[in-house]
């Protein structure tokens, strides 16, 4: 309590209270967590390992107490408030080391300047925003509407006792990311380009290459033709394993789904209990329906709303229009639901009409431009002197929509008319009014927050009847004994194909949709087609599931799901029978069996010139212009760094030897170089270029030091 101790004694004014509740409602969103909902796997005492640091269960759930209060979280909120753990545990033990070592510190007047200071950190915004706007809440913002200082400090003051515990980890967690931030920057500090550095970068980025060339591209060549041994991929396996490092473990599977949906017993029952309630529905009085609908709802809801034809449940129409207040219609089948409708009224209107507006806004109004000085007097004038107009018939509204309107999208060509609407459209209320409750070809002046709209209505559609109704709505869901028969579906495949052959076998044979999940790591948090797959994971992950391991039913939602694990791939190199590695090792042995051909063929073919080697060659020249060494690509071919590489190397007039490229074989002969006029602001460069190297330092230097502290995570096995 250091620091907030120490502004204490500094300052004091009163805080109202809507301080405390905004403060309090971001801190317990972000500090609280419910116990005991992490649960344990027998076993593995160990969480993970981070820099050699063994993370213990016991370890780890003291931290989850800590940010714990009893409070109910959700999925998603038990996810974040984990990954936070474990990001603390990583700065712990792999970043505050180096700290240590560097010997950065913050000092507690450090601290309390970046949070209570006249100019606090960017950081603290996150505490006190509004959540609505993303922007600070005004009761904190200054005059400029960035966080104050000294209403920080006011708040302070007053801070209740059961806040300062939450307000103490806010000071640990500033304190930690300044000196994240003095670690980063020392590392941005020390990049440095020399003048001849940034010089050779300009010219590589400025000078141009014009050039001929020739080129046999590899696809002339089918990929069957050409043969590749064992012996071959392994070599070239062994000589490019830096290609196949994989950062972390991944599993792949697939799996069948058995779907649960409600049988036609099921149906047949629920519509039944439906059938039992409409005397009841039908002897309630106005005043009990709403308490007993929002009872027997599925939603928990009471809404009343007007349907016509077209609304009603299929086939109903006549019914719903003949019913008398009071009736009761149903059960009906409307989609996954089971309804009845309680009938509360009549009436004949329109269901849609079209409309045609002049804007005028007022200095204040709802989105008005900064140019509008008009008042709101003046702009109530000037729209009833429009409406004058428009009512003497000496002008047609649509003639003066653009010159006078204040609505932008008006100014587009339509006039002031954005087509059909309807009750539920987004326009504002007295907007809609004023179509509906006038007659065809009325003009009126109506005031919405916008401003005053002279409104001209278009057009209406025919009026139509309309029954006002309520609707007691129930889903219809499967009942335990389809559960249960769904599930024996499910087990009597997992159990009569327990080997990933006989699942592949059995699903081929009763033609069963097979769906796959790759690459999946072992902390996901969500697998595309599977709701809540942490079980499933965890499966995929335990040491007993091998390749070729078949699950037992997992529920997901309203269906099992039967798994089949297909690849176990662990973090490092991946081996050479992966599927993967074989694919990409005979792409670029074929490819380079394919040079090799290529280039005999052509040196055989040599010309003196680019146009006598493709005349021997039999293969058309083409021009290459304005390619810099920065930017190596070639019209029609694409990055082609080995080809521009050697141009670079080249005398004009010269010619290359055959050059083994990304999409073939190429022949190049420079015509001539554009050299770049010299640099004359050569301290813009260097600083661009260090300003690049010092954006990626960040991350980089973080993935570097994750990777030699060789993490291991195993929370999936545990929480």
């Amino acid at each position: 309590m250091t620091i907030l101790s120490s502004i204490r004694s500094r300052v004091g004014l009163l805080v109202g209270i809507i301080f405390l509740a905004l403060l309090s409602f971001v801190l317990t969103d972000l500090f609280n967590s419910q116990r005991g909902l992490f649960g344990g796997s027998g076993g593995d005492n160990s969480v993970g390992v981070i820099n050699g640091h063994t993370i213990t269960i016991n370890e780890y759930r003291a931290k989850l107490d800590e940010y714990s209060a009893g409070k109910t979280l959700t999925e998603q909120e038990q996810s974040q408030l984990s990954d936070g753990i474990w990001q603390e545990m990583i700065d712990k033990y792999i970043f505050e080391p180096q700290y240590s070592t560097l010997g950065i510190t913050v000092t507690d007047d450090e601290l309390a300047e970046q949070m209570y200071g006249d100019h606090p950190s960017s950081y603290m915004n996150q505490f006190f925003q509004d959540r609505q706007t993303g922007q600070v809440n005004p009761q904190f913002a200054g005059a400029d509407g960035t966080l104050s200082g000294q209403k920080i400090r006011d708040f302070v003051k007053k801070m209740p006792a059961e806040t300062e515990v939450q307000w103490a980890q806010i000071e640990r967690d500033m304190r930690k990311y300044l000196l994240h931030e003095k670690y980063n920057t020392l590392l941005r500090k020390g990049f440095y380009v020399t003048s001849s550095e940034a010089k050779h970068e300009y010219a590589d980025e400025n000078t141009k290459y014009n050039f001929k060339f020739i080129v046999k591209k590899f696809s002339e060549i089918g990929d069957s033709t050409i043969k590749c041994t064992d012996a071959e991929l392994t070599d070239y396996y062994n000589a490019n394993q830096v290609k196949f490092k994989q950062a972390d473990n991944m599993r792949s599977m697939e799996y069948v789904a058995f779907d649960v949906f409600p049988s036609a017993d099921d149906i047949a029952s629920q519509r039944k209990d439906m059938e039992n309630l409409v005397t009841e529905f039908k002897s309630k009085k106005a005043v009990e329906d709403s308490a007993y609908v929002v009872a027997m709802n599925e939603s928990g809801t009471y809404a009343k709303t007007y349907l016509h034809p077209g609304q009603f449940p299929a086939g109903s129409d006549s019914s719903f229009l003949k019913a008398s207040i009071g009736d009761v219609l149903g059960p009906f089948s409307t989609g996954e639901n089971i309804s009845l409708y309680k009938v509360l009224g009549q009436k004949t209107s329109v269901d849609s009409c079209k409309v045609r507006h002049i804007l005028i806004t007022y200095k204040g109004g709802e989105r008005a431009a900064p140019e509008i000085t008009r008042s709101k007097i003046q702009a109530k004038a000037k729209a009833d002197s429009i409406l004058r107009v428009v009512k003497s018939g000496r002008t047609k509204m649509e003639d003066i929509v653009e010159k006078l309107t204040d609505d932008p999208g008006s100014k587009s060509g339509n006039k002031g008319d954005y087509g059909w609407f309807t009750p539920e459209s987004g326009f504002v209320k007295e907007f809609k009014d004023a179509g509906f409750n006038n007659a065809k070809g009325a003009t009126v002046v109506v005031e919405t927050s916008f401003g005053y709209h002279v409104i001209q209505v278009i057009d209406k559609s025919e009026a139509s009847a309309k029954v006002q109704v309520v609707a007691i709505d129930k889903k219809v869901e499967p009942s335990e004994s389809t559960i249960r028969s769904v599930y024996n579906k499910a087990s009597e495949f997992a159990g009569r194909n327990i080997t990933g052959e006989a699942f592949d076998a059995a699903v081929k044979k009763d033609n069963m949709q097979v769906l796959k999940a790759d690459q999946v790591l072992e902390n996901t948090k969500s697998i595309s087609g599977i709701d809540n797959p942490k079980e499933i994971t965890r499966w995929m992950y335990d040491n007993k599931t091998i390749v070729g391991t078949v699950s037992q039913p997992f529920q997901s939602t309203n269906r099992y799901l039967v798994c089949n694990l297909t690849k176990i791939l662990n973090k490092g190199f991946k081996p050479f029978n992966d599927e993967s590695v074989q694919e990409i090792c005979l792409l670029e042995v074929r490819k380079q069996k394919k040079a090799q051909q290529f280039i005999d063929e052509l040196n055989k073919q040599k010309g003196t010139s680019i146009d006598q080697w493709g005349a021997n060659a039999k293969i058309p020249v083409q021009p290459g212009a304005n390619v810099t060494f920065a930017a190596p690509y070639m019209q029609g071919a694409g990055y082609e760094g080995a080809v521009v590489g050697t141009l670079a190397t080249l005398a004009p007039g010269k010619l290359s030897a055959p050059i083994k490229g990304t999409m073939g074989v190429y022949v190049v002969q420079l015509e001539s170089v554009q050299k770049p006029a010299p640099i004359t602001d050569l301290k813009s460069k260097q600083i661009q270029l260090i300003q690049g190297m010092a954006s990626r330092a960040d991350q980089t230097a973080a993935d570097i030091l994750k990777d030699k502290a060789d993490v291991t995570d195993n929370r999936a096995k545990h929480f």
